[in-house]
């Protein structure tokens, strides 16, 4: 009877150490991948690239007849100021603003490019008084930095914009995966 009982006190102990060992070896591996993935600078196999993120804001100029004939107009608004979207929702602002036109020819120019509308919006001010109402969409940051004219062709590409002497930048290629050929 003693000597079953200490048998089993073995088998139990020597199945702990397995199981000590099998779950060290897992752990060691998991570090392991984790550093891989970090390297990698993915947080683990199913995390995917970061999103580009932009910092917007959209203005708004209302034009009566008046100021159409002085040439300048004193009602501006600010629709949104210093939002943060994704590609898609900038996608949206942009069709929803009616936005089609860069303020230059080329994103090298100047530093401060926006885009506007080029027809007015088809709101009630607009048909009932004449008030006609433009939109403006500056970008104030690119995934953390202000934008230069790489940033700004990436923008006017998404937002079907068009610059005359627009950048040839290389395409973006949407992979499944992390790309492990560094």
């Amino acid at each position: 009877m003693k000597q079953a009982t200490h048998d089993r006190d073995k088998e139990r102990a020597a199945l702990e150490g397995k199981q000590r060992q099998a779950q060290a070896r897992d752990d060691l591996q998991a570090a392991k991948n984790q550093d891989f993935y970090a390297r990698l600078g993915l947080e683990s196999p199913e995390a995917h690239p970061p999103e580009d993120v932009f910092i917007i804001s959209i203005h708004a100029e209302h034009w009566t007849y008046e100021d159409l004939e002085a040439g300048a107009t004193h009602t501006r608004d600010v629709e949104h100021d210093r939002v943060t979207l994704d590609a898609d929702d900038l996608v949206r602002h942009a069709r929803d603003y009616g936005i089609y036109e860069p303020s230059c020819t080329d994103p090298r120019m100047t530093p401060e490019i926006w885009f506007r509308s080029t027809f007015p919006s088809e709101d009630r001010a607009n048909f009932e008084q004449g008030v006609e109402k433009y939109y403006s969409l500056h970008v104030h940051e690119v995934n953390d930095h202000p934008p230069g004219p790489e940033d700004y062709q990436r923008v006017a590409d998404l937002i079907g914009v068009r610059f005359d002497r627009a950048l040839d930048l290389p395409q973006r290629e949407e992979q499944e995966g992390p790309d492990l050929c560094l």
